[in-house]
């Protein structure tokens, strides 16, 4: 009975990475022929253009231009490889990236202060591209962090969404930027693009923001994702 139940889910997996493949291979033909014919008439290849014409098809444009992003995320969808997936506590995780960082921010004399929950939040995911994930997205706050600023990272769990939120006091090294705002372009350890893309591939969805007046602020959110022994023990206990 249990192997036939993996047998029947491996199965699924494998239709809906065809039925993914495809879908995406289908719609970017039509889309990328509305974009180009839009494009012409916005060069006024097929004649002169009016104001409100224009207007028009630049909304059209904007949002065939959404459409082509949308099918290029399907497309980079994770396959079952790219992701070692297994059950594993997000709490005692954080815990472990907070005391890592703990040398380096007390040398900066920062106040590393972390609002987890006493009890697990337990979840699916790939344990080691997690960690890996939290610790660059706490890093880059101790880094950029002035001397005597605090830092803090919090978690909570609200039904299916897990929500991870990394802040510090706006003591951030933002001298001399514009409008408040860190030019972290050519800051390599600031380069948040690896975490995020791991959020993703989890399902998640990653908001940063930096500036002198807010400070540095992480927001990631996560799908819940129990496995079935996770579930089943929850399911007894509740």
């Amino acid at each position: 009975m249990e192997k036939s139940h993996i047998d029947r889910a491996e199965v699924l997996r494998r239709i809906r990475a065809h039925w993914l493949s495809n879908a995406t291979h289908d719609l970017r033909g039509p889309l990328f022929a509305a974009r180009g014919y839009t494009k012409m008439m916005l060069d006024e290849r097929a004649g002169r253009v009016t104001e409100e014409q224009r207007r028009f098809l630049t909304t059209i444009l904007d949002n065939l231009n959404r459409l082509a992003n949308l099918t290029d995320e399907l497309q980079s969808f994770p396959t079952d490889d790219a992701l070692r997936l297994e059950p594993i506590s997000l709490t005692e995780l954080l815990r472990t990236v907070v005391q890592d960082w703990r040398g380096p921010a007390g040398k900066k004399l920062l106040h590393l202060v972390e609002n987890i929950p006493v009890g697990p939040i337990e979840t699916t995911g790939d344990r080691d591209k997690l960690g890996l994930a939290a610790h660059k997205l706490l890093g880059a706050a101790v880094e950029f962090t002035g001397p005597g600023g605090r830092v803090e990272v919090q978690a909570q769990q609200k039904e299916d969404e897990i929500t991870i939120l990394i802040s510090a006091t706006p003591t951030l090294l933002t001298s001399g930027a514009p409008n408040g705002v860190l030019d972290t372009s050519n800051q390599a350890v600031f380069d948040l693009s690896t975490p995020c893309e791991i959020l993703r591939l989890h399902g998640g969805t990653t908001s940063v923001r930096c500036s002198s007046r807010d400070g540095y602020r992480v927001v990631c959110q996560l799908p819940l994702i129990r496995s079935l022994e996770c579930k089943g023990v929850a399911e007894a206990n509740g």
